[in-house]
């Protein structure tokens, strides 16, 4: 549920997939927004950083403690299919769960 004067955010990532909203009835009245964000490069910025910049610069923003607060959870890759039903039925609330690709968890 999205609180009156909210933003749907719709991230892509999928290429030139298409990619459907439902806006629903509700939508106009709560003066409800849509931003649009993709991983690919923006014309706009284009030129301006290279993907290992982008990367650095990714990389040392994550370093400040102050994005910890909103890690709720972390999980191993194998145990993706679980998770990722749970998240989705709500049985395991998140904020930013994040994936660890290696043996350990974190």
């Amino acid at each position: 549920m999205i609180a009156t004067e909210g933003t749907v955010i719709e991230l892509s990532w999928y290429g030139d997939a298409g990619i459907a909203v439902s806006l629903g009835g509700a939508f106009p009245p709560r003066r409800l927004a849509i931003r649009a964000s993709h991983v690919g490069m923006s014309p706009a910025r284009r030129g301006q950083r290279t993907p290992a910049n982008r990367l650095a610069l990714a990389l040392d923003l994550l370093r400040d403690p102050a994005f910890d607060t909103l890690i709720t959870g972390v999980s191993r890759f194998d145990e993706l299919p679980e998770v990722i039903a749970r998240l989705a039925d709500g049985s395991l609330p998140a904020l930013c769960h994040t994936v660890s690709y290696g043996d350990t968890e974190g």
